[in-house]
């Protein structure tokens, strides 16, 4: 910020009206907008070719070994823009281009300028001297606190150099930045944590730099965070990753471990993936196999209890629906499978209850299979006399009838009702007896 904003900011602090105000907050992010400009060698412009021999000989005349930070950086704006000059002669470019890459290379090795060493990054310089300043400034701006800046610039020298020489100590500065982030327990504007930026670090670091020694650390980093968050599936991942990519690793043990345990706490319960249950077994019991003699292995066994009490559980589920449906061949043999799993499990409360649901089945078969009710063809044959139902059916109620099927009463109309007497002479009433009516006579 110059001398003259921070006088004009002074004198509109003490206006009193909220439009001074606000005009003091604009000026205020225009200055400091203003003073973070990018250095001379961002700002590098075509040289004109008659002015080429002077700057050269200023920026010979500079011993780069004990130059300062704004000497060396005027030397390579300056010489940048000598090179883009056209017309010159061989010797001349080659003077420019040999003071170039020593003021650059001299930088890139002990500079303390971040900004200018990341602006120098990306240049069209060698890789070897870009790339030595970029991971410098990517240091300098972690020192300095700006671990977010440090982890971006990082990532543009990978995008612009992909197989880059320097990608060890790169992945070391990701890590130290990710453990930075991971151990934070800060908030931002008091409401977002900095601890909240440790996974897109650490998946930055296993992901471009699968094979750099701390690649694993970052794996098992990111594989208890996901648990702790219950996103199970993604740390199944990371644990898999781990064991693909860091096979000497000291966690290998504990991910292979962990991929079963976390398969059935991505269960929703027992009805459900039978298949996800066989695989966590099939881990479980080639883990067991293979470290007889591990600190973890009693913690192993458990997880194996915990699998084959849940694929007994889904037997029985699958028994109980088919003694619902009478197939007690079926709820059989899920039950006899049931019962070798829980009898592996040795929880005696299971057993008791498989063995008795076992012999519930005895008890069925025992019963006899259920009648079967014969098939009816139309609704018409529950009425003829030929039907297999015992009893007769609603011809029973149509006293005097002398056919299978109930006689029925003629319903009246309005009609008719209003016509009252007027018709009894000639058809009777509503109120007269009908045939076979103990009023009327009957038979």
């Amino acid at each position: 910020m110059t001398s003259d904003s921070l006088r004009s900011l002074a004198r509109l602090r003490t206006a009193p009206t909220a439009r001074s105000a606000a005009v003091a907050v604009a000026i205020a992010l225009i200055a400091l907008l203003s003073g973070c400009t990018s250095s001379p060698i961002a700002n590098v412009t075509r040289m004109k070719t008659e002015k080429v021999p002077a700057a050269l000989e200023t920026s010979q005349a500079v011993t780069i070994e004990s130059a300062s930070d704004k000497e060396l950086v005027r030397v390579v704006a300056d010489m940048l823009g000598a090179n883009k000059a056209v017309g010159l002669e061989t010797g001349t470019r080659v003077a420019v281009r040999t003071t170039l890459e020593r003021a650059a290379d001299e930088f890139a090795t002990r500079g303390e300028d971040a900004g200018a060493l990341e602006d120098l990054a990306m240049t069209e310089l060698p890789a070897r001297i870009a790339v030595r300043a970029g991971i410098r400034a990517a240091r300098l701006y972690y020192d300095d606190g700006e671990r977010m800046d440090a982890f971006k610039l990082i990532r543009k020298i990978d995008q612009r150099y992909p197989s880059h020489g320097l990608r060890t100590d790169a992945g070391d500065l990701l890590s130290e930045i990710g453990d930075s982030f991971k151990n934070d327990r800060r908030r931002r504007f008091f409401l977002f944590p900095y601890s909240s930026n440790a996974p897109q670090i650490y998946e930055y670091l296993s992901t471009e730099y699968p094979t750099h020694p701390r690649s694993d650390d970052a794996l098992q980093t990111l594989a208890a965070i996901y648990e702790k968050k219950r996103r199970f599936d993604i740390a199944i991942e990371r644990h898999r990753d781990l064991v693909l990519w860091a096979p000497d690793s000291p966690y290998r043990v504990e991910s292979e471990a962990a991929i079963p345990r976390l398969r059935l706490a991505d269960l929703d319960g027992p009805e459900y993936g039978r298949d996800s249950m066989m695989i966590a077994l099939a881990e479980l019991e080639a883990w067991l196999r293979a470290y007889p003699d591990e600190e973890s292995r009693s913690q192993v066994e458990r997880t194996l209890v915990d699998c084959l009490q849940r694929l007994a559980d889904n037997d029985m589920g699958v028994a109980r629906f088919y003694r619902t449906v009478l197939s007690v061949t079926g709820a059989r043999q899920h039950a006899a499978r049931a019962l070798e799993y829980a009898k592996r499990a040795g929880n005696a409360d299971q057993l008791e209850e498989i063995r008795g649901f076992l012999a519930s089945l005895d008890e069925i078969e025992e019963l006899g299979a259920p009648r079967e009710l014969p098939e009816i063809q139309s609704p018409d044959e529950l009425l003829r006399g030929d039907s297999n139902f015992d009893g007769q059916g609603p011809a029973d109620l149509a006293p005097g009838s002398s056919e299978i099927a109930p006689r029925r009463t003629p319903r009246a109309t309005e009609k008719e009702i209003e016509k009252g007497t007027e018709d009894s002479t000639s058809e009777g009433t509503l109120n007269d007896p009908l045939p076979g009516d103990d009023k009327g006579g009957g038979q």
